[in-house]
C-alpha cells in the first residue's frame, strides 16, 4: 500500500492514538490535522475558534487538509468535523484510503471527560450537556463518516484488528 490514510470519526474516538500506532506498524508518517493547524497558525484550535470563528478555522483546515496531498506514507488523523466540511470527504476519498473509527455516545463522552486535551466543542459544559452535544454531532456527522473505505467499531482489541480490517 503506498497511499496516505485518512483516519476520521468523533472527537475522542482514538484517530491520533491508534493513528501513530498504525503508522509504526505500517513504516508510515503520522501527522495530525489539528497539529499541523496550529504549527502553521502558531495558535492553538481553540483561539483560532474563539478569536476568528468556526467558518475561518474551516476554511483553514480545508487548505491544510489539501496540503497533505503531496505527503506519501503518511496517516493524517482529520478533525471530527473535518469531513463534514465543503467537499472534504469527496477529496479524502480520491485522495487515500479513509477510515472511519466509529464510537457510541457514552464511550465518546467518556474519552472526552477524561481527556487532558481542550477540545473547542465541549469547553465549559456539564456532562448532560456534552452528551447530548455529542448525540446531535453524531446525527449530523455520520452521514459523511459512512463514507469512508473502512469502517472500525471502538473499542478497539488491537493494532492486528485494524490492520486486518484495512486489508481485507
Amino acid at each position: 500500500m503506498q497511499e496516505n490514510i485518512y483516519i476520521i470519526g468523533m472527537p475522542g474516538s482514538g484517530k491520533s492514538t491508534w493513528g501513530k500506532r498504525l503508522a509504526n506498524a505500517l513504516n508510515y508518517d503520522f501527522v495530525d490535522l489539528d497539529t499541523l493547524i496550529e504549527q502553521q497558525k502558531s495558535s492553538t484550535i481553540e483561539q483560532i475558534f474563539s478569536e476568528k470563528g468556526e467558518d475561518f478555522f474551516r476554511e483553514l483546515e480545508r487548505k491544510i487538509l489539501h496540503q497533505t496531498a503531496h505527503f506519501t506514507h503518511t496517516i493524517i488523523a482529520c478533525g471530527g468535523g473535518t469531513p463534514c466540511f465543503f467537499d472534504n470527504m469527496n477529496w479524502i476519498n480520491s485522495n487515500g484510503k479513509s477510515i472511519y473509527f466509529k464510537a457510541n455516545v457514552s464511550l465518546i463522552l467518556n474519552r472526552i471527560e477524561g481527556s487532558k486535551a481542550q477540545r473547542p466543542l465541549f469547553l465549559g459544559m456539564s456532562r448532560d450537556e456534552m452528551k447530548e452535544k455529542i448525540e446531535e454531532l453524531l446525527t449530523i456527522r455520520n452521514p459523511f463518516y459512512l463514507e469512508a473505505n473502512v469502517h472500525i467499531n471502538l473499542p478497539i482489541k488491537s493494532l492486528k484488528d485494524i490492520v486486518n480490517q484495512i486489508f481485507i
